[in-house]
């Protein structure tokens, strides 16, 4: 009796979590380049087998788990729809990179391309005010008579005046990788950091300038999924109160002397 109070706790616990992320995933459906992240579960060992192995084990337990339990977070990675805005100022990575933004001695790893001018001019987050890089790790500063700038598919950004005249190329801007995608570490507001050295992103990847990378969220999936865990975790309680009333029953029913 005991044992299927704690398998179905562990039940409860488990979808707790799940509904923890997947609200969180939720409530991201409509943030720019937003990653959803997927819980990761593992299935337990018998307690007895665990902690001390018993060859056979006592009644039917080898045909039982031991619970299952949170192993870890992993992120989908996965790109985006694209967004057409038509804005000088709004960028998407197509392919696997991401913007480097910050500074040379903190720096954040992005793929929301929604940018702006600061009072300096220079090309930051429009969210956070954090600069855009280039691949040497500079800021990028529009010239004061530019009016409007392109961006090309490898990152060079060329600025042009009133006249439509170019002033000269900047850049190009950095889009890095890190040497895995599980060393990256959610910051919030769609920055990363990494735990382990990013370089040059060396496969196919371009930057698309008047988009924006859409959230990797399908709303109507993850509302299915959370109707689902909800449901299982009411379960996992109603198991556990049938279990306690059931107990509660059994130790009532023995004599007492």
């Amino acid at each position: 009796m005991i044992y299927g109070m704690y398998l179905s706790a562990q039940g409860a616990d488990a979808n707790s979590v799940r509904m923890d992320v997947l609200a969180n995933n939720m409530a991201n459906a409509n943030t720019t380049s937003f990653k959803r992240d997927i819980p990761i579960f593992r299935i337990n060992p018998p307690a007895d087998e665990k902690q001390a192995p018993l060859a056979p084990l006592p009644g039917d337990l080898e045909n039982h788990s031991g619970g299952i339990s949170l192993e870890g977070m992993t992120t989908n990675f996965e790109n985006g729809a694209f967004t057409s805005t038509g804005s000088d100022f709004d960028l998407a990575l197509k392919g696997q990179g991401f913007f480097q933004v910050g500074s040379a001695q903190k720096s954040y790893l992005t793929r929301n391309g929604s940018l702006s001018l600061d009072s300096k001019r220079r090309i930051v987050t429009a969210d956070q005010g954090l600069p855009l890089l280039t691949r040497n790790g500079q800021e990028i500063t529009l010239p004061t008579d530019a009016v409007r700038m392109e961006v090309s598919p490898d990152g060079l950004v060329t600025p042009f005046d009133a006249e439509g005249q170019a002033l000269g190329s900047l850049g190009p801007i950095a889009v890095v990788m890190p040497n895995s995608l599980n060393e990256l570490v959610k910051q919030g507001n769609s920055l990363y950091t990494s735990e382990g050295r990013v370089s040059d992103a060396a496969g196919p990847v371009s930057i698309q300038q008047g988009f924006l990378e859409a959230s990797g969220t399908n709303s109507i999936e993850e509302m299915m999924e959370l109707v689902t865990s909800t449901r299982m975790f009411e379960s996992n309680i109603n198991m556990i109160k049938l279990q306690d009333d059931s107990l509660g029953r059994l130790l009532q029913s023995m004599p007492r002397r």
